[in-house]
């Protein structure tokens, strides 16, 4: 394991594109909306071009540590230390967002990278379940619902158990499960106000 890796993978992660564009058009996303530097708030209070485009760049924090260092065996920590960057920012006082796009950033370059090297998947099966389709899943769930937390959290928990379910070694599934209980739980607020019929729609 490399620590130096994890280290920049961390500040990779702790890079907020949702704070810079709402910089860039002076709107202090901590205050405005969900008051959450993520896609969503950003698509609630910048508009649908910036939030693109913070989507992207938080997409491709997650990437990049899988696509440079796939072959390392221990890459999903080196993926998982961006999501860490991205929830606690050392940039933001740690305070960041959710870690959902961060995360799928992760899952997208694992599935790409997967035809390079097979040792971390070992079912065909996981070939199905590819990169449109888990998007696929995730914009008809916010179509039934309207709920962002809904569609975000049942993407993570596919995912996530999909990844979980094509692989044979104990440390990259504890990895997977602590990184889905951490997203689980920064999202606690959201599922209390699902509970009590209080979450926002779009």
């Amino acid at each position: 394991m490399n620590f130096l890796i994890i280290i920049l993978s961390y500040f990779l992660g702790s890079i907020n594109f949702a704070y810079i564009m709402a910089k860039v058009k002076g709107i202090d996303i901590a205050s405005s909306g969900s008051g959450n530097p993520g896609t969503s708030n950003a698509l609630r209070t910048l508009g649908k071009g910036s939030a693109v485009i913070v989507l992207l760049g938080d997409l491709l924090k997650g990437a990049l540590p899988i696509i440079f260092f796939y072959e390392d065996q221990y890459f999903l920590i080196y993926g998982v230390a961006a999501v860490l960057g991205h929830i606690y920012p050392i940039f933001y006082k740690f305070k960041g967002g959710k870690g959902v796009a961060t995360y799928l950033g992760v899952y997208i370059a694992t599935v790409i990278q997967n035809p390079y090297n097979s040792d971390f998947l070992n079912l065909d099966l996981f070939q199905l379940f590819n990169i449109p389709t888990v998007a696929l899943f995730y914009f008809v769930l916010f179509k039934i619902t309207r709920i962002s937390a809904i569609a975000s959290l049942s993407t993570v928990a596919l995912t996530a158990g999909l990844l979980i379910f094509a692989n044979n070694e104990f440390f990259n599934i504890l990895v997977l499960v602590c990184v889905f209980i951490l997203i689980l739980v920064k999202h606690s607020e959201n599922i209390k106000r699902l509970i009590e019929g209080k979450e926002n729609k779009f």
